[in-house]
This record gives C-alpha cells, sequence and structure tokens, in this order.
C-alpha cells in the first residue's frame, strides 16, 4: 500500500471518531448537494486484470459505501436533487442531500452494483455511450491496458515515432499506463485505433478484447423498469468533446438522446448528460444546452451551491484506494483528501 493511504487511513479515522467528518458533511449539506461519481464495481480476482487506475471499487467496498450513505445522508435520483435542494435550504436538522451516479455504463454495473442498490433501495444514474451498449466494444483506453499489460518490458520495437515515445516508459503498471493515455491522447482521434494495432504488432501480442465490457439493452431496460436506475447520456461513441468540432458534437449528444428515447431508457421531457473525461467549455456547454438536455455533470470535484449551473454539477470521484473505509469515504466526500 503506498505511503500516503496509510497516511490518509490514520487520518480520517482520528477525524471519524472525533466525528469532525460527520459535522462537517453536515455543515455542507445545509445549502448544498453532493454526487458521487463511480466507474466499475468490480471482484477482486479482475482487479488485477488491465484496470485503469482510480478506476474501480469492489463490491464489497461499494456495499458499504451505500450503507453509510443510507445513514449520514438523503440519496435521492439525480434528476430530483436540483429541486429538492432549493426545498431543503436552511433546515439544519435534514441530512446533506447525496446522488450517487456511473459513467460509462460497464457490465459489472449489472452484475455487481444493481443488485447492491437493488437491496438497499438506493437510486443511481448511469451514463451511457450508446453506441457501446449492446456491442462487444471497448473503450480505446482500456484495450491500451490490456495491451500493455501482455508486453514484454523489451517487446516494444517500431520505427514510429509516437510507439517509440511509449517505449521510453517506465515505473509501476499503474504509472505506465496513465503515461501511455497521455501520450496517446495527444494524438487525433482516427489516428488511435490503428495506433493500437501497431502496438500490439510490435508488442507480438493480441490486441482482441476478452468478452463484453458494456451493458446490452435489455439489462439496461430491466433496470429502468426497476424504478431505481436513470440512465444519461455519455456521448454515442465516448469521444472527448474538447477533440472533436461543434458538427459532431451535436450529432454525438443528438444521436444519443434519442437512442436512449428509443429504447425507452429516457424520457423526452428530461435526459441528463455527462461530459466524457470531463472536458467541455462554454461552446460545448451551449450545445447541450441547445440539444435537448436538462442538465450535465462534470469531473469537477466538490459540493453544488443553490446557484450552480446546472449544466456544469460538480462530482465527486470514489475509488478503492481512497475509499476502502468507512471514514476515509467520509473523508473523500468531505473534501479532506486530494483526488489521488
Amino acid at each position: 500500500m503506498h505511503p500516503n493511504i496509510i497516511i490518509k487511513r490514520s487520518l480520517s479515522r482520528l477525524l471519524y471518531l472525533g466525528q469532525f467528518m460527520q459535522d462537517r458533511l453536515h455543515r455542507l449539506g445545509r445549502e448544498t448537494f453532493c454526487i458521487l461519481m463511480y466507474h466499475r464495481i468490480v471482484s477482486p480476482d479482475e482487479c488485477e486484470m488491465f484496470l485503469q487506475p482510480g478506476m474501480f471499487v469492489k463490491p464489497e467496498t461499494f456495499e458499504m459505501h451505500m450503507k453509510t450513505l443510507l445513514s449520514e445522508t438523503t440519496v435521492i435520483p439525480l434528476n430530483e436533487v436540483l429541486n429538492s435542494v432549493g426545498r431543503s435550504a436552511g433546515k439544519t436538522s435534514l441530512k446533506p442531500l447525496c446522488a450517487v451516479t456511473f459513467d460509462d455504463g460497464w457490465k459489472d454495473f449489472y452484475d455487481n452494483a444493481f443488485p447492491i442498490l437493488k437491496s438497499m433501495n438506493v437510486p443511481a444514474t448511469v451514463y451511457l455511450p450508446t453506441n457501446f451498449i449492446g456491442t462487444n466494444g471497448w473503450f480505446w483506453t482500456d484495450r491500451l491496458a490490456y495491451i500493455w499489460k501482455q508486453k514484454t518490458r523489451h517487446a516494444l520495437k517500431s520505427s514510429n515515432p509516437v510507439l517509440q515515445e511509449l517505449s521510453l516508459i517506465t515505473g509501476p503498471f499503474a504509472s505506465q499506463i496513465e503515461k501511455a493515455l497521455a501520450v496517446l491522447k495527444k494524438q487525433p482521434l482516427d489516428t488511435i485505433e490503428p495506433l493500437l494495432n501497431e502496438l500490439a504488432t510490435a508488442c507480438g501480442v493480441s490486441s482482441s478484447m476478452p468478452g463484453r465490457a458494456f451493458l446490452n439493452w435489455h439489462e439496461v431496460k430491466e433496470m429502468h423498469d426497476s424504478g431505481l436506475i436513470t440512465f444519461g447520456s455519455h456521448t454515442a461513441d465516448h469521444h472527448i468533446l474538447t477533440t472533436i468540432d461543434d458538427r459532431e458534437i451535436e450529432n454525438q449528444l443528438l444521436s444519443s438522446k434519442q437512442k436512449l428515447i428509443g429504447e425507452h431508457a429516457a424520457s423526452a421531457q428530461s435526459v441528463s448528460f455527462c461530459y466524457p473525461n470531463g472536458n467541455y467549455s462554454e461552446g460545448i456547454e451551449r450545445i447541450v444546452k441547445n440539444s435537448g438536455y436538462s442538465f450535465a455533470v462534470t469531473t469537477k470535484t466538490g459540493w453544488n451551491t443553490l446557484s450552480q449551473d446546472p449544466f456544469a454539477l460538480n462530482r465527486i470521484g470514489i475509488h478503492q484506494d481512497l475509499a476502502s473505509t468507512k471514514p476515509m469515504f467520509l473523508s473523500r466526500i468531505a473534501g479532506l483528501f486530494s483526488p489521488k
């Protein structure tokens, strides 16, 4: 375990025993609300495969999180938060309002998170990249991690300058993945897939991903019909919107929204949006509004105020390292720990 995590674990326990963080949560919740951001809920054996750091929480940890939220906060659907926080402002006896969200629509949400949410009657919102739902596709970021996990230290040989840059990356696996992602994110979107294929060939490994990563529409319908799970858009193809032009942004937004409505996964009167990778601008925010979305969430950390821009809502990212115990989880929500 990283020394910083050990320190944070010890400090959070002291703060928890002293009721400091609980008091802080209730003070924060008087006129603000929080939105939690999860990605994947996976079992321990899957955690050693090719997950990106900061992308997962174990099922037993997630169950503890939900029990903690029910004890310390009032958990309501995200699409009800904005109205509810206005009505509860100034009533200090109420617990802070909290909404739970998931990005990407991974299949493990259905397998591991949904049963826990259903057993506790906890609502959540899941943001879907609609062109991946019901397919065997994977994000390029996960393909990179899969290829990287298979390669040996000296396997990467290529005359391609991008792959040569990748070959210089060293350090622990998690650090290598972060550095490799940073290199490829600089490349034009239409060159990344060919680069990954070339990377796999240069490393002498397979680029074919194992199994289905994302939900299918039957699973989406079942969860929607439960009344607990709300679905929103994460674009059609999970493109980082700051890397494409306005026309393509509009196409991504409209086609995704129409697919959600057509599959009866969302109501035409209220569809929310989530910016892939958290990247957006004032111009992109305008396109989201004009495309008929009700509100949008970012990856900016923090609580939201009554005057918050509804198309730039903050969220608090939750992952295993920083939330493996109840005190650490509460400390993370209370804003006492940085994201990393």
